[in-house]
Formats: structure tokens, C-alpha cells, sequence
């Protein structure tokens, strides 16, 4: 599989952009959570390339993507996503499948961009306004990053003590390779406009996949079943066991859960079915 990474300028800011598949199929648009990078995808790639056009990139403030001084709400990352869109040229809208904050950027870009987006995946959102527990996380994500390589070596070992080495390696360089401002917007009024108060707006299908909170899944079953019932045409599925990043952790039950939407997409009775299932997990 080949994968084409490339760098499109967006006018103020350009984006690292990787992508695989043929280019002339229904195109999916892959959105990282904070920290992250496009690669966090790789796991996944090669089973949606066959079919897809994968789309993925790093949110401005990651990786190799401009990190401008401001600009990290939400609608920012959307209008980002957006303008990249509109520059690819795509033939028809995105399914796009976002991960943490990610999943909070496709929210966005599927409410204020409708006719980009045809359809969501949300992997573990973090919909319910932040506690104290999350902003203890994103002040000890900061001191690591600016203290240098080694504390966030150290911070990664903590929050994930049954990973590996070249995980724990592979999260502290993405880390310190991440601006301040994305952190910086969290901790103050980055999820603008707030997510909950989006779900009516998105009329596409949209798929919600939980991860288990006692495993480190951030989507409890409150919130998870307030989405629901916000949420115009939307679905549940769980999965027990696995950790927030459900895309890494458990793969396989991932893309068989995201290619069997995409597969009901294309069915004229999708209302209906989501209808019937939205009581279930």
C-alpha cells in the first residue's frame, strides 16, 4: 500500500497531509485527537484504503502542520479541514471519523461545513464539559511537554503503564513536537462552539463508538445515551474492554464496526435502521 504525504498551504498556514487508496473513491477524512499525528491512523489505513480514499492530516499546532500563536477552537480545526477539503477538489462529501479531539473538530465540520461531510464516525468523544480530572491532564500534559523529552517519557509511562517502550517514546515526541496552543485552548475556551449544543445541527448519519470507561474511556453511558437522543440519525456501538483509543487498542473490532456503516450507507432503508437500533449498544 502506497501512502502520498504532501503539503498543502492553506493561504496562513499549511497542513501535512498523508493519503492512500484510489483516488477516484468515495473519500474518508481521518481527524487525530490532541497530541497526535496523522500516523495514529496507520493501524487502520490499509483496510480502509482498499475500498476509500483515506484522507488524513495534522490538525494545525501538530507534527509537521503550521503551529500558528492562536487559532485552536474547534471551528478553527474545522475551518482548517474544510478549506483542505475544498482544495483536494473531492468529487462528492467526506465520511469523516475523528478520534477525541478529533471527534470534536468532524462534530463541527459536520454542523457548519453540512455539504463536506456525508456521514460521522465519533471514536470515544469527549461530549460532556471537562472536569477537574481533565484539567489536571492537560496542566501535566503542558509542564511535561515544556520540561523537554524525558518528563514526557516519564508522564507517558504513568498514563499508560502497560505500554510499551516505543510507545511511551512514540507519545513523548509527539508531545513535545506539539504547540502549547492546542493544550492552551482546552484548558481555556477551545471547544467553542461546545459539542453538545451541536448534535441537533448534524443531520448526517453519525456512528458513536464508546470506549469502556474503566478501561480509560472518556464517553460514560450518560452522556453517550444524551447524544443519542440529541442526535438526529445516530447509533451506538460499545465496546468492553477497550481503551480510549479504540482505533489502536482494538483494531479489528474498529474497522469491522466503521466498514459495516459505511457498507449500511448505501442501503436505501438507513433511517430505518438506525431507528432499530438505537435503544441497543
Amino acid at each position: 500500500m502506497e501512502i502520498r504525504e504532501h503539503v498543502e498551504a492553506l493561504g496562513d498556514l499549511w497542513l501535512w497531509v498523508a493519503e492512500a487508496g484510489p483516488s477516484e473513491a468515495p473519500p474518508v477524512l481521518l481527524l487525530h485527537g490532541l497530541y497526535d499525528r496523522w500516523e495514529t491512523w496507520e493501524p487502520i489505513v490499509p483496510a480502509l484504503a482498499e475500498r476509500f480514499r483515506v484522507i488524513a492530516f495534522d490538525l494545525r499546532g501538530h507534527g509537521r502542520s503550521s503551529q500558528p500563536a492562536g487559532g485552536y477552537a474547534l471551528r478553527d480545526y474545522a475551518d482548517d479541514a474544510a478549506r483542505l477539503l475544498a482544495r483536494l477538489r473531492l468529487a462528492q462529501p467526506v465520511v469523516a471519523i475523528g478520534f477525541s479531539l478529533g471527534a470534536l473538530v468532524a462534530l463541527v465540520l459536520a454542523a457548519e461545513h453540512p455539504h463536506a461531510v456525508r456521514a460521522l464516525v465519533l471514536e470515544d468523544p469527549p461530549l460532556a464539559p471537562p472536569n477537574e480530572a481533565t484539567r489536571l491532564w492537560l496542566e501535566a500534559l503542558l509542564a511535561a511537554k515544556r520540561a523537554g523529552i524525558e518528563a514526557a517519557y516519564e508522564l507517558a509511562r504513568e498514563l499508560d503503564p502497560d505500554g510499551s517502550p516505543e510507545e511511551w517514546q512514540r507519545s513523548a515526541l509527539w508531545l513535545c513536537s506539539t504547540a502549547d496552543g492546542p493544550i492552551l485552548a482546552l484548558l481555556d475556551e477551545g471547544r467553542q462552539p461546545e459539542p453538545l449544543d451541536l448534535l441537533p445541527r448534524v443531520t448526517q448519519p453519525v456512528l458513536l463508538l464508546q470506549a469502556d470507561p474503566a478501561y480509560g474511556g472518556v464517553l460514560d453511558d450518560e452522556t453517550a445515551e444524551r447524544a443519542l437522543a440529541l442526535l438526529p440519525q445516530g447509533v451506538r456501538k460499545s465496546f468492553p474492554g477497550c481503551g480510549h483509543a479504540l482505533h489502536r487498542e482494538c483494531t479489528e473490532a474498529f474497522v469491522a464496526a466503521v466498514l459495516d456503516f459505511l457498507d449500511r450507507l448505501e442501503r436505501p432503508a438507513w433511517g430505518e435502521a438506525i431507528g432499530q437500533e438505537r435503544p441497543g449498544n
